[in-house]
């Protein structure tokens, strides 16, 4: 996201209130804006719901919704991460004309990955009416497309319109929905939504297409990252499942609700996590405006030094400039999202009273809060990873994430409900100081790693394409070395 961050860096220094929010509100939409759609949408909708629902529709309608926001992120995730380095690579490259068939390509291949199981869930496993079937997967598909479709995201400069077709497609989902609802039910409030989410996917492609005003060839160019990138791929989904695997894990809890159409959840629990979930976003916004661009400025001097032949000595001054970057952007971040935590969890009891919240979920929602504090604190860490291309240890954090959330999670369901929650915060916060010992371990060997570890003729299993475009530097280093050894002329690199 370093590429629309520092757009939105120049917006937030022109020295007014007016550009800082902004900036600000831009940059939580480019970070989470399929996030922030759902849950708010998911909001209004149980806050004016029962005006022109049943509360049986209502609940069904609600769990499809989340049911198509989990399953389309962990499916997706692969497919997502190997689509980000692959646009990275071709953008260092200067080799956009691929990019419309990148999207057609990427949305292809992640609705193909989904078939086998949403198409039985929703088709034969679950109750549903026939009208309900088909919104439930066309809400799945759509929002599929927009998990894709955000990676193209931090290369759309125009990052209002980006806001506008998020807010505009809330406003249409929530009105469709409402004007179906009373006569069609589930079904109608389900095709009615994916009305709004329609005008999102196509809001956003069209965009696209306009950045890149290129033919649709070779859509599937991207498939043999998978196979040169296999950690990469494996990460995402196994990072994503971490985040899902305490949910699942409380729908089968002793106070999960079962509904008619055959869909289990545990409403008090998964309300409690998704508002906790809302505390971290103001961060997320800061570290691609503030910290990130400023991490890639001394990451990048890093490799362009090492590119250009620097001494020994040169090259270590600009490694503790980068690890100074890195923990100056800790401490922008601790301090504030602690003090954010720290006042949702004393002044919970009054949200929840103004937000008519259910008191069960208090207890929850305090722990979940410092449970995503960490998890926070853990997904930037190995942000930092992957900028140094160290995927292998990055797929081993996202599987210690995954397993101890698990173990965790199914050890708080045997003790019972005072427990809740504490399994999903045990597991960030093991995780974060995993990623803490990893990360600064390779900060402190940064140099050993840009000569040694992402050196294909040492180690074999290091890259075997062009670095993404976060390392400049590396990239042209290693890619001159291999047209140096097919016979290719030098200029051709430049």
């Amino acid at each position: 996201m370093a590429g629309i961050g520092f757009v939105l860096d120049r917006l937030t220094s022109r020295g007014d209130l007016i550009g800082l929010a902004r900036g600000y509100a831009h940059a939580a939409v480019s970070t989470s804006g399929g996030w922030l759609f759902t849950i708010v949408a998911l909001s209004l909708v149980t806050y004016f719901g029962p005006s022109f629902a049943s509360y049986a529709d209502l609940s069904t309608f609600r769990l499809i919704v989340v049911y198509n926001f989990a399953f389309s992120l962990v499916l997706s995730g692969p497919v997502v991460l190997v689509l980000t380095r692959y646009l990275s690579d071709q953008i260092f490259a200067r080799s956009v004309r691929g990019v419309p068939g990148m999207v057609i390509g990427g949305i292809i291949v992640s609705l193909l990955v989904a078939a086998p199981l949403a198409v039985p869930f929703y088709f034969w496993y679950v109750d549903l009416t026939p009208a309900a079937r088909i919104g439930a997967w066309i809400g799945y598909a759509l929002v599929s497309s927009i998990w894709v479709l955000g990676v193209f995201l931090s290369t759309l400069k125009e990052y209002a319109a980006v806001t506008r077709t998020f807010g505009i497609g809330m406003i249409v989902a929530l009105s469709s929905a409402y004007v179906a609802g009373p006569n069609a039910g589930v079904g109608g409030m389900l095709l009615g939504f994916d009305v709004g989410l329609a005008y999102i996917v196509f809001a956003l492609v069209a965009r696209v297409f306009a950045e890149f005003p290129f033919g649709i060839e070779r859509p599937f160019a991207f498939l043999p990252y998978f196979r040169s990138h296999p950690a990469l791929a494996a990460g995402g989904g196994l990072y994503f499942a971490g985040i899902w695997i305490d949910k699942w894990l409380m729908w089968t809890a002793p106070e999960r609700h079962r509904l008619d159409a055959g869909l289990v959840s545990y409403p008090d629990y998964d309300s409690a996590l998704f508002l906790a979930a809302l505390t971290i976003v103001p961060s997320m916004a800061i570290f691609v405006v503030n910290i990130e661009t400023r991490f890639f400025e001394q990451y990048h001097r890093f490799y362009r030094a090492i590119g250009s032949h620097a001494t020994l000595a040169r090259i270590r001054e600009n490694q503790a400039a980068l690890v100074d970057a890195v923990f100056l952007g800790s401490r922008q971040l601790v301090l504030p999202q602690a003090a954010l935590a720290l006042a949702c969890i004393v002044l919970a009891p009054a949200l929840f009273t103004a937000l008519d919240i259910p008191y069960g979920q208090l207890a929850i929602f305090r722990i979940a809060c410092l449970g995503a504090l960490f998890q926070l604190f853990f997904m930037l860490l190995t942000v930092v990873l992957a900028y140094l291309d160290l995927h292998r240890l990055t797929l081993g954090l996202h599987a210690l994430f995954l397993v101890t959330n698990f173990t965790a999670t199914a050890l708080t369901i045997r003790l019972g409900f005072p427990y809740y929650g504490y399994g999903y915060f045990v597991a960030s916060v093991l995780a974060f100081l995993a990623a803490c010992w990893v990360t600064f371990r390779c900060l402190d060997d940064l140099p050993y790693h840009a000569f040694v570890t992402g050196n294909a003729s040492i180690d074999p299993g290091a890259r075997t394409g062009p670095a993404p475009a976060i390392a400049p530097a590396q990239a042209v280093e290693s890619e001159a070395e291999r047209r140096a050894h097919r016979g290719a002329p030098e200029g051709e690199v430049a």
